[in-house]
């Protein structure tokens, strides 16, 4: 049954740097050649690599939710094209591009009942720092050329997940230094970290063993939330997409939910309409959002619109939907808005 919850929640954030990410539902992967083998290696390598990217899950595929929906592939299929794609060792290989059709896989992402991570996602600050035995500890990103931070990189656009480096300025120096960051100086890192109006940071440090093994760490702040873990890698194995795989899975946690079956119905106010433009765009800005179902008018004060929204998610899941599109700040003013659910100022770009 729907509902309509009388509540005002507590904000996580007035502002959001969060970034609209594109090409979700297309993969792209090596293949040998353009025979049929290969082309039926390469599309389930494909649609395992978009699952993961809309589910924030890298181990989605061994989901037994999710594996009766997996015995014809080909139908979620809207397009096929080959091109070449940058390897590991900077050479370039035979790809192939695959596109999904977003209605199709969304049904069964909500049928199945897996994890959506909507398009809608943290931008966050990347520290990396490397340990060499002969250079010492510096950071990444300061050499346009390194093979860590391309990897990082190619890891990062495979899971659909925007990041930008420091600029490695003074004001950077003055902030953090290589040790510091290096230590996972957590009360350091993040002040260092404000300048940069992302929605957190990542601190990936990592170093080699005299038998060539890699071990590192990463500890990310987002959402609130700080977390810790560490990785290895055996000699001569690329390491970056395992350690990658494991911080996007513990981050997506934060940011994803289970549609649910029974819709819930909220009533939301947004204050700042005073256009038909801008009813047009809040509007649109809704029908954006993965998390809602449908959106209709419910009433029109003034510059203030009330609306009825229903919606997959829970209430704290919509509400951090709409702060992370930037396009609103809450307003957390109870006794002005009994018996609407959330109230929002209207952000005009």
């Amino acid at each position: 049954m729907k509902r309509i919850f009388a509540l005002i929640l507590a904000c996580f954030s007035l502002h959001s740097f969060a970034e609209e990410v594109s090409g979700l539902y297309t993969g792209l992967v090596p293949v040998v050649d353009q025979s049929a083998q290969s082309r039926d290696l390469a599309l389930m390598q494909a649609l395992t690599q978009v699952l993961v990217k809309l589910t924030g899950n890298s181990t989605i595929m061994q989901s037994s939710k999710l594996q009766p929906f997996l015995t014809n592939p080909n139908a979620f299929v809207s397009g096929i094209g080959f091109r070449n794609i940058p390897s590991a060792d900077d050479q370039e290989q035979a790809g192939m591009e695959v596109s999904f059709d977003r209605q199709a896989l969304d049904q069964v992402i909500r049928q199945a009942q897996l994890p959506v991570l909507p398009s809608n996602r943290p931008r966050l600050l990347v520290w990396i720092i490397r340990d060499d035995a002969l250079l010492g500890r510096d950071f990444e990103g300061l050499d346009s050329d390194s093979a860590a931070l391309q990897s990082f990189d190619r890891a990062m656009q495979r899971r659909g997940m925007p990041y930008v480096l420091p600029n490695f300025d003074l004001q950077d120096q003055l902030a953090l230094s290589v040790n510091e960051a290096w230590s996972l100086r957590a009360d350091l890192i993040s002040p260092a970290s404000q300048r940069y109006n992302t929605d957190g940071w990542i601190a990936l440090r990592y170093y080699t063993t005299s038998s060539g093994e890699v071990r590192g760490a990463w500890l990310y702040q987002s959402a609130g939330r700080r977390q810790l873990n560490d990785f290895r890698a055996d000699a001569g194995e690329e390491f970056m997409p395992d350690a990658v795989a494991s911080l996007v899975d513990s981050l997506s946690r934060f940011y994803t939910y289970i549609p649910q079956l029974n819709i819930s119905e909220f009533l939301l106010r947004i204050n700042g309409v005073t256009s038909f433009a801008d009813y047009q765009a809040v509007l649109a800005q809704f029908k954006k959002l993965e998390v809602v179902d449908s959106v209709q008018l419910f009433a029109v004060k003034g510059d203030q619109l009330t609306l009825v929204v229903d919606a997959e998610a829970g209430a704290d899941l919509l509400n951090s939907a709409l702060l992370r599109s930037g396009r609103v700040e809450a307003i957390d003013t109870p006794e002005q808005i009994l018996g609407v659910g959330f109230a929002y100022n209207w952000i005009n770009k």
